[in-house]
C-alpha cells in the first residue's frame, strides 16, 4: 500500500509578491511552516518542495532531510510534484501551496475521507465549477508513475486533472483557498490580523 505525505510546495519565483512567499512570518513562524504543520492532525509527514537557490534560508526553520529540491525542467510548480515522485516513487502526496494560510481543517479532512473511500481514482481535488484547485489535491504514485508516458499535453496541473481519472470535491470551506499572491494582499491580512 501506498504511504500518504504531505508536500508543501515553496520553489515558486513569487514575482508578484515580491518576496519568497514561504518565509513570510505570521507571528514568529514562516508560512511554509504553518503549512507543514497543517498535516500533522493526520499523522503525515511534511516534505517541502523548494528550488536550490532556497535551501539555506528554509533550513533555519526546518529539518534538512525534508526538503525536496526540483529535479526536473518542467516549469511552474508541477515540478516539486515530480521531483517528490521521483524521490518517492511509492508515495502518495497530499500537495498544499505555501500561501492558503486559511485552509480549514475540514476541507483536508474531506480531501483525505474521499482518497480512502474511492481507492481507484488516479487524482483527488477540489473543484470551483471554473477549474480545478490543484494546490490543494491528492496525487497518488501510481498516476504519476505514467505521467511521461501521457504527457501529450501542456505540462500544467490542470491539463493533468483535466486529462486523468480525477475525484472532484465540491467546495464547502471557500476561505479556504483564498491565496495571497501579491503585496496588497498581504497587507490586508496584515490589516486584517490587527483588528483581532
Amino acid at each position: 500500500m501506498p504511504t500518504l505525505s504531505g508536500l508543501i510546495l515553496c520553489g515558486g519565483q513569487s514575482k508578484r509578491m515580491g518576496t519568497d512567499k514561504g518565509l513570510i512570518l505570521k507571528g514568529k513562524q514562516p508560512w511554509f511552516t504553518l503549512m507543514a504543520d497543517k498535516v500533522k492532525p493526520f499523522a503525515l509527514q511534511a516534505f517541502i518542495s523548494i528550488n536550490k537557490t532556497q535551501l539555506e534560508q528554509y533550513q533555519a526553520y526546518f529539518s534538512p532531510a525534508s526538503f525536496i529540491i526540483d529535479q526536473h525542467e518542467v516549469e511552474g510548480p508541477l515540478n516539486g510534484l515530480l521531483s517528490a515522485h521521483q524521490l518517492y516513487p511509492k508515495t502518495d502526496f497530499i500537495v498544499l501551496a505555501c500561501d492558503l494560510i486559511n485552509l480549514q481543517t475540514a476541507t483536508i479532512t474531506k480531501l483525505i475521507d474521499s482518497y480512502q473511500q474511492f481507492p481507484d481514482y488516479d487524482y483527488y481535488a477540489y473543484h470551483n465549477q471554473q477549474f480545478w484547485e490543484p494546490l490543494c489535491a491528492i496525487y497518488t504514485a501510481k498516476a504519476l508513475k505514467n505521467y511521461h508516458d501521457q504527457a501529450s499535453f501542456k505540462h500544467s496541473f490542470q491539463a493533468l486533472l483535466n486529462q486523468s481519472k480525477t475525484y472532484k470535491l465540491d467546495i464547502q470551506q471557500p476561505e479556504s483557498f483564498i491565496n495571497y499572491n501579491h503585496p496588497s494582499s498581504l497587507a490586508f491580512l496584515l490589516d486584517d490580523a490587527s483588528r483581532k
